[in-house]
């Protein structure tokens, strides 16, 4: 994924430029955005592979570990029946490479072949360190791309071409309201929107309709269950923290690191409020916001529910709870409701 910071690549350019000047020869393909990401390696295929010629020319790997001695036959073979091969290496945990496998990956990619491409697909959670030799050695010898959402805008537009594909409509702002509640990943938000224009009885589809079917994303729950708390709404706030726990998909761990990002987001928001700083002194915290205008304006409103004193305890709170998570042997989910406990009362 992208590290804080790091920007994510303009996919229309990206594409651009495969398509204007053919293919390279060693691609980094990573980031959130597996959407995107794969799109680009579809198009990638497209152009390395002639029509016929994938049952020869294309070999596919698959990590974590990586055998130098078959990347190097696959991409030493010569193409058949047309004029290049591809090799796409999937999932390769190059951040565990040794000395001697990282020395052979540096030589094998100094010398590649005229006729070989070799992609190294990552999946989206994993960052490939950059302070690695053989990390180094993969970027100088091709193009290093980071597929991120496209922002709010350019996804909202997405959405609407989507819908229309599958016969109707959406207007912009119900648009992003589908994706705030939905998430910003572009392969999840295609079952949900299919999901949710079925069950719209009219051509137009409506927020009821996304309000009926359409489920959450983690983030989008915890938004409110943060929200919830800064109105005193501690029911509401236990039955979103139910429908959380209940959502197998993402384990506790991993909830509690969302919703301890949530409240340094709320503390960065109010930070800024109390010392006039505005947006800008935001995005810089939070550069993932810069393209989201909605939930950004929707962090800076929760924010003044919340003083900052409190939130920078909750903070703490999140802390506190994590570690009794990884090192204590703690019952996940008590200790989500303990830390739910702890944050309703602590209201000054």
């Amino acid at each position: 994924m992208a590290s804080r910071g790091e920007q994510g690549v303009d996919y229309g350019a990206a594409l651009k430029k495969l398509r204007q000047q053919g293919p390279g020869k060693v691609y980094i393909l990573r980031g959130e955005e597996d959407y995107l990401r794969d799109s680009y390696l579809d198009e990638l295929k497209k152009l390395c592979l002639e029509e016929g010629t994938e049952a020869f020319n294309y070999h596919r790997l698959q990590g974590p570990g990586l055998d130098l001695g078959q990347l190097a036959q696959s991409v030493e073979a010569m193409p058949f029946m047309g004029e290049r091969t591809l090799t796409e290496v999937r999932d390769f945990d190059v951040n565990r490479t040794g000395s001697y496998d990282g020395d052979g990956l540096r030589a094998l990619l100094e010398n590649l072949p005229d006729w070989a491409t070799v992609a190294f697909v990552f999946a989206p959670g994993y960052a490939p360190d950059m302070r690695l030799a053989p990390v180094k050695a993969m970027k100088k010898a091709g193009d290093d791309l980071v597929f991120s959402s496209p922002g709010d805008a350019a996804l909202a537009r997405w959405v609407i071409r989507r819908a229309e594909g599958l016969d109707k409509t959406i207007d912009p702002p119900t648009a992003s309201y589908f994706i705030w509640v939905c998430g910003e990943r572009m392969n999840a938000l295609i079952p949900e929107l299919t999901k949710v224009a079925g069950h719209a009885a009219g051509k137009a589809i409506t927020r009821a309709d996304i309000d009926a079917v359409a489920k959450r994303a983690p983030e989008t729950t915890i938004f409110q269950l943060t929200d919830a708390l800064g109105a005193g709404k501690y029911d509401q706030a236990a039955r979103l923290l139910a429908d959380l726990l209940a959502d197998k998909d993402e384990p506790p761990q991993k909830q509690i690191a969302m919703v301890s990002t949530q409240f340094r987001n709320l503390y960065v928001a109010r930070v800024a409020a109390d010392s006039g700083k505005g947006e800008a002194f935001i995005t810089a915290c939070v550069p993932e916001l810069a393209s989201r205008p909605r939930p950004l304006r929707m962090l800076r409103q929760a924010a003044q529910r919340f003083s900052a004193d409190r939130l920078a305890r909750a903070v703490c709170m999140c802390a506190r709870c994590d570690y009794a998570m990884k090192d204590t042997g703690g019952d996940p989910e008590t200790l989500m409701k303990e830390l739910l406990l702890h944050l309703a009362l602590d209201r000054a």
